[in-house]
């Protein structure tokens, strides 16, 4: 299991790594997918250890699942219902206010499927491993 929060730890860090390389050489338009504001509000580091702390915290809260037992279809798809709930919640009572202009760049479709992404890459990974 701890597997699982290592993954997902890594995930989140080298995933806003990848954002804010992006961002920083014009991608994602004018505003760098909405999230141009809250790289310059928590900065280059610290950003990297929210995404990694965030990831890491989605799957303790899931951690009562049978991660080594559970298949890969079955786990994917509790990692997707997971995700798309975690996502409503976020952009309905804008819990990070910080990405509000992500959550205005994207429609519910986009970031959604961003957020079951990022929500199943680990699993997958794990698996793979």
């Amino acid at each position: 299991m701890n597997n699982i929060l290592l993954i997902s730890f890594l995930v989140g860090f080298f995933g806003d790594l990848l954002l804010q390389l992006g961002v920083k050489f014009g991608f994602g338009g004018e505003t760098g997918w909405g999230l141009k504001g809250y790289f310059k509000q928590h900065g280059c580091i610290e950003s990297l250890f929210i995404a990694g702390g965030m990831m890491t915290l989605f799957h303790i809260l899931v951690l009562n699942l049978n991660w080594n037992e559970m298949g890969l279809l079955k786990g994917l798809i509790y990692l997707s219902i997971y995700g798309i709930i975690l996502d409503l919640l976020f952009r309905k009572f804008m819990i990070f206010p910080s990405l509000e202009g992500y959550y205005n760049y994207f429609n519910y479709f986009w970031s959604g499927f961003w957020e079951v992404f990022s929500m199943c890459l680990p699993f997958v990974i794990m698996k793979l491993l």
